[in-house]
């Protein structure tokens, strides 16, 4: 269970990071092939990517453990329900895409959540997770936002193995994003990066285009899809 000052750092940077909707945009085009049919989006927290990838399915059903965040995405979904992943599943629904970015670091147990959200997919469907990488990069950002951990390409892929699924791609991405999270996390020792800082973070969106180089090899976060 997240403690309180870690939930309330969070509601922080959600509404910090809503003005980042070019990030946002950015991940999306990295995330689109594979966004189909019926999309269940887990920790959708106020919506900040569900409202760009909500067109690419059929229905997009968006959810969170945070029944104050859950009211907030009711305003702008039709279809938002509270679901803790330790919890047993509130509907009867199958999907042909799960989404679950920035979450999965905050649950001690990841395999088993990785399991749960094995048994939701269709036969054939795809997961997208966005985690945390680079373990060196750990520190009081990650504790103050309730993190257990970070990972790279072959721990994530190692999790999602162990769930019985296939990855079919991986890549790190926000290169340039490491130097302000070690900065902030490591050296000086903060609790939350400063809102000036992320409220612009729309600025760096020309630099994550030209990463890919760089990027094959580290980032401060990590996308994989994988294939039940």
């Amino acid at each position: 269970m997240m403690d309180q000052q870690a939930q309330e750092n969070i509601y922080e940077s959600l509404e910090t990071l809503k003005e980042a909707d070019e990030y946002y945009k950015w991940l999306y085009s990295r995330m689109q092939p594979y966004i189909h049919g019926k999309v269940l989006e887990i920790g959708s927290g106020i919506g900040n990517f569900a409202k760009w990838a909500r067109s690419s399915g059929t229905e997009y059903h968006v959810s969170d453990a945070d029944p104050a965040l859950v009211k907030r995405l009711e305003a702008d979904f039709p279809i938002a329900f509270q679901w803790d992943l330790y919890q047993p599943f509130p509907r009867s629904d199958q999907y042909d895409t799960v989404i679950i970015l920035n979450v999965i670091e905050h649950l001690e147990n990841d395999v088993d959540a990785a399991k749960k959200i094995h048994e939701k997919l269709a036969p054939g469907g795809h997961l997208i997770v966005m985690v945390p990488a680079m373990q060196f990069l750990y520190g009081s950002l990650d504790k103050a936002f309730g993190h257990f951990r970070r990972y790279t390409k072959a721990t994530m892929e190692s999790v999602l193995k162990k769930a019985s699924f296939h990855v079919v791609k991986s890549e790190y991405v926000n290169v340039v994003g490491m130097f302000g999270w070690f900065l902030y996390g490591r050296v000086l020792q903060r609790n939350q990066l400063p809102q000036k800082l992320c409220s612009h973070f729309n600025l760096v969106i020309p630099l994550l285009k030209l990463e890919r180089p760089v990027a094959h090899f580290t980032g401060l976060s990590l996308i994989m899809v994988a294939q039940k």
